[in-house]
């Protein structure tokens, strides 16, 4: 308890509960202040004439004005006095009427006598004070007296009201009333605070329950991802909020923002290097607004931050961050404390458990997929081998009788005179049947491929024997022959009448789709380790969606044929450890292109005795 100066006595208590009602029940801050400069000008109260309540900036260092007020007479008893002022419309200050009463701002080495004695001790009093004097920190003419007190919070500096009488009174009373003034005023403030703490933790709780509902629920990443930020923006009254997602610094990619919208991804983006760098060093980062590591200093738009890394299981997973934490009252610093830490901190943790879900979730989503193509793709390949068993016994079946009536209808038609009309149906037997005997020969080739007979042999002369094959018809319908052979391409070990089939195939293909007159490009080279053969023409284009079922047996077929002498080319080249390909290139509608790998080769072109010594080093390398 404090005592009046000189007498030893105690300060009287507040004369009306009210006073009490101001301590034991505080509302908001900015309602506190009101309450307090109310019960300062108040006849049961401080009996002010006028005075102003400073609150302490520790940003700008200086007092900043809040409320002013007057003593406006009337019969109103302190406890109605000081509900009326708690529930004035709005929370916030009133400048305009504080400056009426004293100065907007005050540093405090520059306050003078009660105001400066009472900043210094809590408590102070001017009882001889000249008439007409104005006491500086309040502004206001005073007759005789003024005071002033000072209200603390946690041992800081946090309020200063400052007002002055018209008499010079009892300053034993008035003083006794500064210090219950005192008293109940920074009894109300460790109220308040403790119940905006209480507030804040109740808010976070509420938020990580809602997260932890949230995860769980059939909400999508990207609905979780945005909820996270938020919760966090929301919960810690920041400006804004960003979400990254990323295993590592380069890796991070925006995933979600918070804030002014048309400026959050700007300010999001300025925070990205703070968030590679947390990335890299796995722990938080609080950024003050000023001080070292700050942001002003920099130029950036951001002032402070906290950014937290997302970390499950030991790994990092992404980064969250909240910037700009807006300061409720002048007396409270901006900036994250170690209570936003930990909230943003446990909220990350939550998240990196829900991207961990999310990803774990999308392998397994992806898993099955593949479960199921492949399922389906063995589905596929078990109806074409059952197609392909049965394709073959029926081509075996059916060749016999096929070649015999072709045999006899050739013989019948050679038999008959040339004027004889039933040449023309023999004609026409004969022509169906050769059809025929194609397509199951087509077929027999497909499902009856063997190991293929190996010997050393020169690619160009199996395209060139090819090209010989398909002469006649290359003249007849006058298509024009590209060819290009490089003659530095090594002699390979090839089955060269199966070799002779591929190309055989491909110009057959070729020539079914390129117009009378038309050009066909015949192009060999070597390429690195292989030796590629290429065969273009410009007839029909096919589209886009049918060149990969070029080599599916019987997916398309053609006039006289099939549809497999493609596939028969694929696997053969399989067989000789090269691949087919097929494209569109400008002026060409298809170009195929075939390799066979040349290293495969080189031991085998070398002499007898060196390749079998160099076979005996890689036996004896093999069992050693």
């Amino acid at each position: 308890m404090e005592s009046s100066p000189g007498t030893g006595r105690e300060a009287v208590p507040a004369r009306d509960c009210g006073a009490i009602a101001l301590a034991t029940q505080p509302p908001d801050l900015a309602a506190l202040e009101r309450m307090l400069i109310a019960w300062a000008v108040h006849p049961h109260g401080a009996k002010f004439a006028r005075a102003s309540l400073y609150a302490w900036s520790p940003v700008r260092h200086t007092l900043v004005v809040r409320f002013g007020a007057a003593d406006e007479g009337g019969g109103a008893d302190l406890d109605a006095a000081l509900t009326r002022a708690a529930h004035a419309a709005g929370d916030a200050a009133d400048p305009d009427r504080a400056r009426r009463t004293g100065p907007a701002e005050w540093m405090p080495e520059r306050l003078e006598g009660a105001s400066a004695r009472a900043w210094a001790d809590g408590v102070a009093i001017d009882a001889h004070a000249s008439p007409g004097a104005e006491e500086p920190a309040s502004g206001e003419t005073i007759d005789r007296a003024c005071g002033a007190v000072r209200l603390t919070h946690d041992g800081a500096p946090c309020l200063l009201i400052v007002g002055g009488w018209r008499d010079a009174g009892n300053g034993e009373d008035r003083h006794a009333a500064l210090a219950t003034l005192r008293r109940i005023g920074e009894a109300a403030l460790a109220a308040e605070r403790g119940r905006s703490d209480a507030a804040r933790h109740a808010r976070a709780v509420a938020s990580l329950a809602e997260f932890a509902a949230a995860a769980v629920s059939p909400l999508n990443l990207a609905e979780v991802l945005d909820l996270a930020g938020r919760l966090a923006t929301g919960t810690c009254e920041a400006r804004g909020g960003a979400v990254w997602l990323g295993d590592t610094a380069p890796d991070l990619e925006l995933e979600s923002t918070q804030g002014p919208p048309g400026t959050r991804e700007r300010l999001a983006r300025a925070l990205m290097p703070l968030a590679m760098e947390v990335v890299e060093e796995g722990r938080p980062r609080v950024i003050p607004d000023d001080g070292p590591g700050g942001l002003r200093g920099d130029g950036s738009p951001v002032d402070s931050a906290l950014i937290v890394p997302v970390t499950a299981y030991g790994a990092v997973r992404g980064v969250l961050a909240v910037y700009d934490r807006l300061a409720s009252h002048p007396s409270r610093p901006p900036g994250f404390d170690p209570a936003d830490a930990a909230f943003v901190t446990a909220l990350a943790h939550q998240l990196a458990l829900a991207v961990d879900q999310a990803r774990r979730i999308e392998a397994v989503r992806q898993a099955e997929q593949r479960c199921d193509d492949l399922r389906r793709e063995l589905a596929r390949r078990e109806r074409l081998a059952a197609l392909g068993e049965m394709a073959a016994r029926v081509a075996h079946e059916v060749r016999n009788p096929l070649a015999s009536i072709g045999a006899f209808a050739r013989r019948a038609y050679r038999q008959l005179a040339a004027e004889d009309p039933g040449r023309e149906y023999l004609e026409i037997v004969i022509r169906e049947a050769e059809r025929l005997e194609g397509m199951v020969g087509e077929q027999l080739q497909y499902a009856t491929l063997e190991r293929p007979r190996l010997k050393l042999e020169s690619v160009n002369n199996v395209v060139q024997e090819a090209l010989q094959a398909a002469g006649e018809r290359l003249v007849r319908r006058r298509v024009r022959l590209l060819k290009r052979l490089s003659p530095d391409l090594p002699p390979l070990l090839l089955d060269t009448e199966r070799i002779g089939r591929v190309v055989g195939n491909i110009l057959e293909h070729a020539l079914d789709a390129v117009a009378p007159g038309g050009r066909l490009r015949v192009e060999s080279r070597r390429a690195g380790a292989f030796a590629v053969v290429e065969i273009a023409h410009d007839g029909q284009r096919h589209p886009g969606e049918l060149l990969d079922q070029l080599f599916v047996p019987f997916a398309i077929s053609r006039q006289g044929g099939s549809g497999v002498g493609l596939a028969v080319a694929q696997q053969v080249l399989k067989q000789h450890g090269g691949e087919i390909r097929v494209r569109g290139e400008g002026e060409w509608s298809s170009v195929f292109s075939f390799t066979l790998p040349i290293p495969e080769n080189d031991d085998r072109r070398r002499p007898g005795r060196e390749r079998r010594a160099s076979r005996a080093d890689r036996r004896a390398r093999a069992g050693g």
